[in-house]
């Protein structure tokens, strides 16, 4: 199956590889995100099958480290994300988007546990396969234009994206393709956030994206924590309806 490599290739030497193009007055902000939204064109996901997707984890200062998340959606809502070590469950949640909502974490809670929706919809977007930007207006974030920048020799669009809660974001789009390539996550936020600290990635990268039938989605992505590299690597597939994913332990 044919899949989309982007400029994160040229990560290697991103560092100090932009350079503002002020000679030229882009799209709005709004525009170029959604875009890439109707590139990745998520809600094109049919009911008539679970989209199974599966990610080998790693860490460049521990290969053999592997973790490996899990996960089940069903549209419109139904929901299933489990994180394993080995033969171990180290978290998870899932729901039928109704009113089955358990959560499993083996730090705090023995098992798989019922909690309320309020809880499983604070957990569950830190692992959605969409993205944060998908959305982007329920979450109330704010998109500014911060122009044309050279990147290694290419001319991408970046966006500024301020999210109450979250640490401001600077997102980079291929210009051609309107592919999302990478995104710095900074220590700011905006003034109006009720902010509270919390540990985030300095970058995270996207390399390569797969085509699910009218779906597009990253299947080659890295991150930089501190002096540490992490890699994700996600396969997948559609597989036959099954509710139990989404109603039992």
């Amino acid at each position: 199956m044919k899949k989309i490599q982007t400029l994160a290739v040229l990560l290697a030497c991103w560092c100090g590889a932009f350079g503002q193009n002020k000679g030229h007055i882009a799209d709005s902000a709004e525009y170029v995100v959604n875009r890439f939204l109707n590139i990745q064109n998520s809600d094109a996901l049919k009911s008539d099958s679970i989209l199974y997707m599966e990610t080998y984890i790693y860490y460049r200062s521990s290969p053999h480290d592997t973790a490996i998340l899990k996960r089940w959606f069903l549209p419109p809502n139904r929901f299933r994300a489990e994180l394993w070590h080995g033969d171990t469950l180290t978290e998870g949640v899932y729901s039928d988007g109704k009113k089955i909502f358990r959560e499993c974490n083996i730090k705090m809670l023995a098992g798989w546990t019922r909690v309320a929706d309020s809880r499983y919809y604070t957990i569950a977007p830190t692992y959605d396969f969409r993205g944060e930007l998908y959305s982007w207006k329920a979450d109330a974030a704010e998109l500014t234009y911060k122009g044309i920048w050279n990147f290694n020799g290419h001319e991408v669009y970046r966006i500024l994206v301020e999210t109450p809660d979250k640490y401001n974001k600077y997102y980079l789009f291929e210009k051609e393709s309107g592919i999302l390539f990478f995104i710095e996550e900074t220590n700011e936020h905006s003034e109006y956030n009720n902010h509270q600290a919390y540990s985030h990635p300095d970058w995270h990268a996207f390399h390569e994206y797969q085509p699910i039938g009218n779906t597009v989605l990253p299947s080659v992505e890295s991150y930089q924590i501190g002096n540490d590299m992490l890699f994700y690597f996600t396969h997948y597939k559609l597989i036959p309806i099954n509710m139990d994913i989404f109603t039992k332990d």
